[in-house]
């Protein structure tokens, strides 16, 4: 105040009188304000005692031995617990209106463009059960925004100028520009009349006006312990171990939420990145898809003599699949064949696979698979096959290798019996293009 008293004789009567009149109003504010904000503090120690009382009547009940004292003791026990969910399941408010909170406004930063408001609590007197130093930047208070000095004009320098005076001068005086609001929870901790007290929401609001300046979440607030003597112990080993354990895995959870918190704040800071696990999973399923395939097929005795221009489009089919649990599939296709086996007329076909597949990235997923197509000009062609599947979101690129055996049907139809030539084997190279969605 001394200070205050300094500056306030270089002040013209004009600026003294700005921040007397300044002041009246933020304290009448304050005022009215008070009567009608709640605070729970009283409530809150109202509920510390009962608690406190209630442990001290159960040690009483077992220093003093009667015929009753096991029936009275376990009623005690049971009021206790009720006063401890009564503690434990309010949410209390505390201000600064009520001196509940202590706050107290430094001087401006012309650097940062800001005033620091310390908070501290005033609960059993302990100023260190909670404390905080919030940053009030120039355009929070004033609603105006911060040019560099060289880029004000004449008029906003002095107006800067004024406002920073003011502010400077009504926070050394002690007025209540702002006030805070905090929710804060009480939870039963580890040892005998041991408290944790946990904040909520810590609200910084205007006093003139009653909006509210900026807000931080419980994320942003520190957690405390506090003791309440005499300290009372009443529990036994297995409860004391009980609340122990319980307390340790709170402190852990909320380790982990912090460490997750600021893992986010980096990541949206652009200061590292993530990859989603999620992405980089690969989920197992069975093969489903419909796609239309092309394939060209190789004799033995074109491997005998090879001559790429044998190599001709052999049919086109259409293919679908469906998946059977996580590995399986079974579908069907038909299709059609350019030319029979005797190269005669051209023929249709239809058939049954089954297979395993095997999902090695997100993108390839390699098969495996059995097959029997019947064909209108009587073949029936038996095949082992093996495949891959090109995934790139529902597309579906597919290549695949069979080797089969084609059966003349016709003899057997005619005379009972396979001839010499009836059996001959083949391989079957398929291109296919589709949709997947599994």
């Amino acid at each position: 105040m001394e200070e205050e008293n300094r500056l306030s004789e270089k002040r013209t009567d004009e600026q003294n009188d700005m921040i007397e009149e300044a002041e009246i109003n933020f304290r009448d504010a304050a005022a009215s304000l008070a009567e009608k904000t709640s605070d729970d503090t009283a409530l809150f120690l109202e509920n510390i005692e009962q608690v406190e009382n209630s442990k001290k009547a159960i040690l009483n009940l077992r220093n003093v031995k009667s015929q009753n004292s096991s029936a009275v003791e376990y009623a005690a026990l049971v009021n206790l617990d009720k006063s401890y969910k009564v503690l434990e399941n309010k949410v209390y408010t505390a201000t600064s209106l009520t001196d509940t909170l202590i706050v107290r406004g430094y001087s401006y930063n012309n650097l940062r463009n800001r005033w620091t408001i310390s908070v501290k609590s005033n609960f059993f007197g302990y100023t260190s059960l909670f404390s905080i130093d919030l940053p009030l930047m120039y355009k929070s208070l004033t609603g105006k925004e911060v040019k560099s000095l060289v880029k004000m004009t004449k008029e906003e320098r002095a107006e800067y100028e004024a406002n920073v005076m003011l502010y400077d001068s009504l926070f050394r005086r002690a007025v209540p520009v702002v006030y805070v609001r905090l929710k804060y929870k009480i939870r039963k901790w580890k040892d005998a009349s041991e408290y944790r007290f946990e904040p909520e929401q810590l609200d910084l609001v205007r006093t003139d006006t009653n909006k509210t300046v900026f807000s931080f979440s419980k994320d942003f607030l520190t957690k405390t312990t506090f003791i309440v003597y005499p300290r009372i112990e009443i529990r036994t080993a297995s409860e004391r171990s009980a609340d122990i354990d319980n307390a340790t895995k709170i402190l852990m959870g909320e380790m982990r939420n912090n460490q997750e918190k600021a893992v986010e704040r980096a990541e949206s800071r652009g200061q590292i990145t993530l990859v989603d696990d999620k992405k980089k999973q690969v989920e197992q399923r069975g093969r489903s898809a419909v796609f239309l395939s092309a394939d060209t097929r190789i004799t033995n005795s074109m491997l005998n003599d090879f001559d790429a221009k044998d190599i001709q489009l052999n049919s086109i089919a259409l293919n679908l699949v469906l998946g059977l649990g996580r590995f399986g599939f079974v579908g069907g296709d038909f299709g059609y064949d350019y030319k029979n086996r005797e190269k005669e007329s051209s023929s249709y076909c239809f058939g049954l696979m089954g297979g395993l597949n095997f999902m090695a990235t997100n993108y390839v997923r390699p098969y495996a698979e059995l097959a029997a197509n019947c064909h209108t000009d009587k073949y029936f062609t038996p095949e082992l096959g093996i495949g891959t599947d090109i995934l790139i979101g529902k597309v579906m690129i597919n290549l695949g290798y069979n080797f089969g055996w084609n059966i003349n049907m016709k003899n057997y139809f005619e005379e009972k019996k396979f001839l010499d030539d009836d059996i001959t084997t083949f391989h079957l190279f398929t291109v296919g293009f589709g949709f997947a969605w599994r």
